[in-house]
């Protein structure tokens, strides 16, 4: 069958027009199934939460005395060491040369062993207060992600992450207000490392 070339160009146009009807049929159809999403944004300033919350206190307040406890032991112990220096150095010239070389050795040992007792006092006051601190940060983004959902909040961000904000998004003190009334003391202990 032989085609004439003005037949070929209104079956082309047919053609053309079926096409972009079919497409059109697609695109409304396409439009029909997408849902639009509202984006809802909340901003909380998680930092200023963790500093100004009755747990944060506590852990503050508790690592605060620890410390503080860990430096009069640390003192009253350093007192003794220069005790017993200026106690070896008026012995000097008393002692034998062996005798005093094992003596300053066994001081020696003393000044180590109080440098590493320090070093782990000063590890495991670190360890409490970021366990601490872990304990408050957890049950905050529990209770961020709680509002969050209530709110209908489809992003949350913090507030020390961005430039600037309007305080209309923010909603730190919702969270503060719930994270005192939940945890208002967080209990801290100095836990020895156990052996892996």
């Amino acid at each position: 069958m032989i085609i004439h070339p003005r037949h070929s160009y209104y079956f082309f146009l047919i053609l053309t027009l079926f096409c972009i009807n079919l497409v059109k049929i697609e695109v409304s159809a396409q439009e029909e199934d997408t849902v639009e999403y509202e984006v809802r944004i909340g901003v909380v300033d998680r930092q200023k939460i963790m500093q100004d919350s009755l747990a944060g206190e506590s852990v503050r307040k508790e690592f605060e005395a620890m410390e503080q406890a860990y430096r009069e032991q640390i003192s009253t112990r350093e007192y003794e060491l220069r005790t017993q220096q200026e106690e070896l150095g008026r012995q000097r010239a008393i002692l034998t040369p062996e005798a005093y070389s094992e003596r300053e050795n066994e001081f020696a040992a003393l000044v180590e062993g109080l440098q590493r007792d320090v070093a782990e006092i000063n590890k495991q006051l670190d360890a409490m207060l970021q366990y601490g601190m872990r304990q408050i940060d957890m049950q905050t983004i529990q209770i961020i992600a709680e509002i969050a959902e209530a709110k209908g909040y489809t992003l949350v961000l913090d507030k020390t992450q961005l430039l600037m904000v309007n305080t209309d998004y923010e909603f730190s003190q919702e969270v503060l207000t719930v994270l005192n009334a939940r945890l208002p003391v967080v209990e801290i202990t100095l836990i020895e490392e156990t052996a892996e």
